[in-house]
């Protein structure tokens, strides 16, 4: 995937040298030197006081879930891409108000199908195979407020509908967080499921 954006606006990913992804708790010490000349590293996991220690190494260079983002004020924010309800313009704003000059855009493949109504806005994950089977025998749309693909079923009486991201809609909201302010994206996922 390649996204035409400027400079100033990186698009990171676990095979770049400048990020370290870490996925699961570590040790603080033994992650920042693993971290090297890394510019960031992106701890995917909430484990409060060993992010604590390593925010006092790494400082802004370290890049937490959300959850973690007023616990460590000094450090980068990771905001997820996947929103089933609402306004993603919305939802960038919200998240640069809350945490200005520190957010970074977490760049996650939406798939998932949901049961209507679905007031709780959770789905169930579909595999790139099952999306595919999905889609080829729905017509599918673009929602502008949720900035992704969607498309309609009904099976045995009861409605469906499909979210999923393209590389175009994650280009879009790349684009999007760069407007908000973001500092950057983080596109950890390699496997796009269509």
């Amino acid at each position: 995937m390649v996204f035409e954006l400027a400079p100033t606006f990186p698009v990171l990913t676990p095979q770049s040298p400048l990020l370290l992804v870490s996925r699961s708790p570590e040790d603080p010490v033994s992650l920042a030197q693993r971290a090297g000349t890394a510019a960031y590293v992106a701890a995917m996991w909430d484990e409060a006081e060993a992010l604590k220690s390593l925010a006092q190494i790494l400082g802004p260079r370290l890049l937490v879930p959300e959850a973690s983002a007023q616990a460590l004020a000094q450090c980068g924010v990771l905001i997820s891409s996947s929103i089933s309800g609402g306004s993603f313009t919305q939802r960038l704003s919200e998240a640069a108000a809350a945490a200005p000059r520190r957010c970074w855009l977490n760049l996650e493949w939406l798939a998932m199908e949901f049961s209507l109504p679905c007031p709780s806005g959770e789905g169930r994950v579909l595999e790139p195979a099952a999306l595919e089977a999905v889609t080829d025998r729905r017509p599918t749309f673009f929602d502008p407020d949720l900035v992704c693909r969607y498309c309609h079923e009904y099976r045995s009486g009861k409605g469906y509908m499909t979210l999923y991201d393209t590389a175009e809609t994650l280009g879009q909201k790349a684009a999007m967080a760069k407007d908000a302010g973001f500092q950057g994206a983080v596109l950890l996922q390699s496997n796009a499921p269509r």
